[in-house]
């Protein structure tokens, strides 16, 4: 998707996502997501150097760290803790943006490299401050949030829709990719998430478990390689 063909309030936050950038440095990366698109998100990340992210990458942890997170109010999720695969210590806030009616269209990532300053704690403990995220770790929780539940509602569906075809044209193969795709977000976490992603794909809640179950398979195998 070219920039002009943003919503004109994602199109809005671009200015301000380089003003961010401008103001903290080369450790601060901003990255802007369309949640119309959830597989190819990122329309534009200024600092990339800080997680190495691109244009045209997906949502990385929406669901995981920040929709899941007890933190999360407001839109918006601020100073939680990540690492990134090469080691640096993160400090990142995730704010939604809406249109409106209320539809949750765009996200605007804060992602800033504390790995010097934690080099340097005692003399920057005060700007270094960030909050930990109370998880529920790996098992199955249950969100009574109804903004959260939309949300994530509408992830699924984007997430399918991205695939250009309606369910009852997509193979095994489509729905297993689709299934292994929300199962690395996270989303099957969730209580009640396999019901929804069995609905919108047209079948059972027990071929979905097929699905996740030949996904995971799959994706052992690749890491195996």
């Amino acid at each position: 998707m070219s920039q002009q063909e943003l919503h004109p309030l994602l199109q809005a936050m671009l200015p301000v996502a380089r003003g961010i950038a401008a103001t903290f440095g080369s450790h601060c990366e901003v990255v802007l997501h369309d949640l119309s698109h959830p597989r190819t998100s990122i329309v534009n990340i200024v600092n990339n150097s800080v997680t190495g992210r691109k244009v045209g990458d997906g949502i990385r942890d929406l669901v995981w760290n920040v929709l899941r997170s007890p933190d999360f109010a407001d839109d918006m999720l601020a100073n939680y803790r990540s690492v990134t695969s090469d080691g640096k210590a993160i400090k990142s806030t995730t704010i939604l943006i809406r249109d409106d009616e209320k539809k949750a269209i765009g996200a605007l990532c804060i992602n800033f490299d504390m790995t010097s300053f934690h080099k340097a704690k005692k003399a920057f403990d005060e700007f270094a401050v960030a909050s930990e995220i109370d998880l529920p770790g790996e098992k199955v929780v249950e969100i009574d949030n109804a903004d959260v539940v939309d949300i994530l509602d509408h992830l699924v569906s984007r997430t399918i829709e991205e695939y250009g075809k309606s369910p009852e044209q997509m193979s095994r193969e489509d729905k297993i990719q689709i299934v292994g795709y929300l199962d690395e977000k996270g989303l099957f976490r969730i209580k009640g998430a396999v019901n929804w992603v069995a609905k919108k794909l047209g079948t059972s809640r027990y071929t979905i478990y097929n699905y996740l179950e030949a996904a995971r398979a799959e994706r052992a195998m690749d890491e195996k390689r």
